[in-house]
């Protein structure tokens, strides 16, 4: 039992009056916030019971991105830092092409599978410098050749421990692979450097989303989720995404279709200079577009 301490016996009785009647006015009044944030209204749905017992989703990220690699970046070593656009002529716009598929076998709890269609960019430019690497140097006004493959997928799991009339959120952990590839060659000059990059990276990270009704099949949101890669030393890894939602279907049982449209950041940063000389850094930002169907 929570106990309450007498006022001070010294101070002005109008200051221990407002003190007495101040203390249970908040009180209530965070009683009530509570209520109104875990509670909803009795004609409405919990948010969660929108989501279905599992869905389906579709995604397309379409991104600018900025990268560049180093192959001789060790104190011992005179190695260049190679920029993907200026150096290597590769493509400045990316699109990537998700399918992810989840089971929520309780409410609180969704366990999803995710993957990205393999990405293939080939770009090309005429040097104008020099650039060193561990093996070769391509001299300034050399023609080369460039690729990037990038893939991802993995698995994950929400705990959905916030939930209010409207809206609903938590924490998930996610156990991503990681396949970065970026070659940079000449064929004239028959070189070719790259570094292969595959790594399982293990994820933390948060979300929420909001829904309202806006008739009885019709309700819009927010969202916004980040995850963040748990080992910095070696491969830092950051995925954020924000934006709004509309969903159709029936809002009093289960949502059958979902839209969203917003804002992705998706970032790679791989350090080995200190063993191997290597570097790579990758970011990719732009406009995502989602659409899934809950069962």
């Amino acid at each position: 039992m929570t106990r309450q301490s007498k006022p001070d016996a010294v101070t002005i009785a109008g200051e221990t009056h407002r003190a007495g009647v101040s203390a249970p006015i908040i009180v209530r009044a965070a009683c009530l916030v509570v209520l109104l944030m875990t509670i909803s209204a009795p004609c409405a749905a919990e948010p969660l019971e929108y989501n279905g017992f599992a869905s389906l989703k579709f995604e397309a990220f379409f991104s600018r991105i900025e990268g560049r690699m180093g192959l001789a970046q060790n104190i011992a070593e005179n190695g260049s830092v190679i920029d993907f656009i200026t150096d290597m002529g590769l493509p400045a716009d990316n699109r990537t092409f998700r399918i992810s598929m989840s089971v929520r076998p309780l409410e609180h709890h969704l366990v999803r599978v995710y993957g990205s269609i393999p990405e293939l960019y080939r770009g090309g430019t005429i040097l104008q410098r020099t650039v060193q690497t561990k093996s070769f140097a391509y001299p300034a006004g050399t023609a080369v050749q460039s690729q990037l493959n990038i893939g991802t997928f993995g698995f994950g799991y929400d705990l959905d421990f916030l939930v209010g009339p409207r809206w609903y959120g938590g924490m998930q952990g996610d156990l991503k692979f990681i396949s970065l590839r970026p070659t940079l060659s000449a064929g004239a000059l028959a070189q070719e450097d790259t570094i292969s990059l595959n790594e399982l990276v293990p994820c933390i990270g948060g979300h929420v989303q909001t829904r309202i009704p806006l008739k009885p099949t019709v309700n819009a949101g927010g969202y916004a989720r980040l995850t963040y890669g748990i080992t910095p030393n070696f491969l830092n890894h950051v995925d954020l995404s924000t934006g709004i939602s509309i969903g159709l279907g029936s809002l009093w049982s289960c949502l059958l279709v979902e839209g969203k449209v917003g804002y992705e950041l998706e970032s790679f940063s791989f350090n080995q200079e200190n063993l191997l000389g290597r570097q790579l850094e990758l970011k990719r930002e732009g406009i995502v577009f989602s659409l899934e169907a809950a069962f």
